[in-house]
């Protein structure tokens, strides 16, 4: 399982990094669907993750009391110095990179590409074909931490189906939807919402008013 995850983590990268080579200058400064984050950032952020190491991560953190989020943010923006073309050519060599959080597993690795692939690439009506079984290893993972880790709200009150795979999970109404939409949604990106159907869609909505 190990190796398989490892590989969609890899093909997911190198993905995402041709899907980013046609892009223009305007394209790098759109807001990315992360918020607060350019897509520019938002790969800048994927690439510090892609290289990271943990002795450097653990110093970055503790000059920041131990905050993670201005810690990714402060790192994100250090990255971003790199041109786009850079980042590009980073994030293919590095594209076998297994860095995450003490005590995570890897396939919280494959959801950060996944989710932080869409944020960069669907403000500009640009999407990867993603395969159901890459994204569906990471959908319990989401699953537990989406309500606290992401603040998705209203997800603990549906049920997720999966159309484009067996994944379903939950009580209440059904959500359904491809695999990538059910798990941006977890990761609190509203944008997905349209893209899913089933009367759970409408409690979703009214918990992000």
């Amino acid at each position: 399982m190990k190796a398989e995850i490892l590989d969609h983590i890899e093909r997911r990268r190198l993905a995402l990094a041709d899907a980013l080579d046609p892009l223009g200058p305007d394209d790098w400064g759109t807001p990315s669907w992360c918020s607060g984050w350019s897509v520019h950032l938002v790969v800048a952020h994927l690439v510090d993750l892609a290289e990271g190491a943990m002795a450097p991560m653990l110093w970055d953190l503790a000059r920041s009391g131990f905050r993670l989020d201005p810690t990714l943010d402060r790192r994100a923006r250090v990255a971003a110095a790199a041109t786009p073309e850079e980042l590009i050519a980073r994030l293919r060599l590095a594209a076998r990179g297994t860095f995450r959080a003490p005590g995570a597993p890897l396939t919280a690795v494959l959801g950060e590409v996944l989710v932080h692939g869409a944020d960069s690439l669907g403000p500009l009506d640009r999407e990867i074909d993603v395969p159901p079984d890459a994204v569906e290893p990471v959908l319990p993972v989401y699953r537990r931490l989406g309500r606290f880790g992401f603040h998705a709200r209203g997800t603990n009150r549906v049920r997720l189906v999966a159309t484009d795979c067996g994944w379903s999970d939950g009580s209440g109404p059904e959500v359904r939807g491809r695999a990538i939409d059910l798990l941006l949604v977890l990761a609190n990106r509203g944008p997905a919402l349209a893209r899913l159907d089933g009367p759970g869609v409408e409690v979703l909505r009214d918990a992000t008013r």
